[in-house]
């Protein structure tokens, strides 16, 4: 996928990208074909491929591009009130986005969004900042794990929740796995990841 600075691949992009999500409006996204997407985003075909190479690749560049949720460069540590304010910013995400949200759980591409969101949050070097690498690929796995069934669920459920009704079932989540962890603590050993995750969430829970 091209990701270099030229003006002109630059805006080819967005128009492909914006192609497909006023396709995905009508038709799945099984059924449109590339030549569907270069005939809306009035492209070349040989363009369409030395930008992306793939349908797959479009939907990944739009999320990164204008989907991804980010924790504010305040949360360094993630301690204390910041789980809070994390919980509050990733359920107005949700509501903010939940038309593109809905577009991927109808194709069954919110496989998607995990990939994007992981790599987005690996790369943001001040979250989860104050353990070592290796517990920290585990913890933010979880995360984007949990963040991502948050927002499917959400639509599957009809989208009737909102900001407050999601950050209380996000902190509540949240109580239930550490306290399940905690009962069951003895079959794991002190390396476990179950661990790192179960001691890193009580310390967000505890200290909120």
């Amino acid at each position: 996928m091209y990701q270099g600075s030229n003006k002109s691949a630059l805006l080819s992009q967005k128009l492909i990208s914006d192609a497909l999500l006023k396709l995905l409006e009508d038709k799945p996204f099984s059924e449109i074909s590339v030549s569907d997407l270069c005939r809306e985003a009035q492209v070349s075909r040989q363009t369409f491929y030395s930008l992306f190479g793939t349908k797959e690749n479009v939907i990944i560049y739009e999320l990164g591009q204008n989907c991804c949720f980010l924790p504010e460069k305040s949360s360094a540590s993630c301690r204390s009130a910041v789980f809070h304010g994390f919980c509050v910013g990733y359920s107005r995400y949700i509501i903010d986005k939940q038309h593109i949200i809905s577009l991927l759980v109808r194709n069954d591409m919110i496989h998607f969004l995990y990939d994007v969101q992981y790599r987005s949050l690996m790369e943001c070097r001040h979250f989860i900042s104050d353990v070592s690498d290796e517990n920290r690929i585990f913890i933010v796995d979880f995360i984007a794990s949990g963040m991502n069934s948050i927002a499917k669920n959400f639509i599957l459920t009809g989208q009737k929740a909102d900001v407050k009704f999601l950050e209380k079932l996000m902190f509540s989540l949240s109580a239930a796995f550490t306290s399940r962890i905690a009962i069951d603590i003895y079959v794991f050993t002190a390396k476990s990841p179950a661990i790192i995750y179960a001691g890193y969430f009580q310390i967000f829970i505890i200290m909120s």
